[in-house]
């Protein structure tokens, strides 16, 4: 039995084959793409997040804390709601003015629901003590979680290093 091998089928197979290319390296790009997107909403929520935490002003002491405690779960939730009242009463004690700008942020590990993410910032923090202000430089790990009800990356760790 011998089989005719026609132009036809020849380029069938080709087209197949181009056809079957071409949707592994669409859903490979769709994947990286999607890997992206999160990546950048997790790197964003966790550079706001270091911004409302070291950010904080005896006019606005109550919101700034409340924003903090938005953003936060776990472990460190339970930490700053037990040091809210403290902090509190510093700030106001000493009228901080406290505005913080992030340098760098970098995602060390992580995965769908869960990083480890390293934050480099500086604040310009005033008080009653230091009324022309000074520069304060921080490193900051955050360990966070994906909230799935919600959609929002909340900190679950946050520790300071280097």
């Amino acid at each position: 039995m011998r089989i005719r091998i026609t132009a036809g089928r020849v380029l069938a197979v080709l087209l197949v084959a181009a056809l079957a290319a071409a949707g592994f390296l669409g859903y490979g790009w769709h994947a990286a793409h999607q890997h992206e997107q999160a990546q950048a909403r997790l790197l964003a929520a966790s550079r706001q997040f270091v911004v409302d935490f070291i950010s904080i002003s005896a006019a606005t002491v109550d919101q700034d804390l409340a924003r903090v405690a938005v953003g936060a779960t776990g472990e460190f939730a339970d930490e700053f709601q037990r040091g809210m009242p403290t902090v509190r009463g510093a700030v106001l004690e000493n009228k901080v003015e406290s505005t913080g700008t992030v340098l760098r942020a970098g995602v060390v590990s992580g995965d769908a629901d869960s990083a480890v993410v390293l934050v480099a910032a500086d604040a310009t923090v005033k008080n009653a003590k230091a009324p022309q202000g000074r520069v304060a430089h921080y490193r900051i790990q955050l360990d966070v979680v994906l909230d799935e009800a919600s959609g929002a990356w909340l900190v679950s760790k946050l520790q300071f290093v280097g």
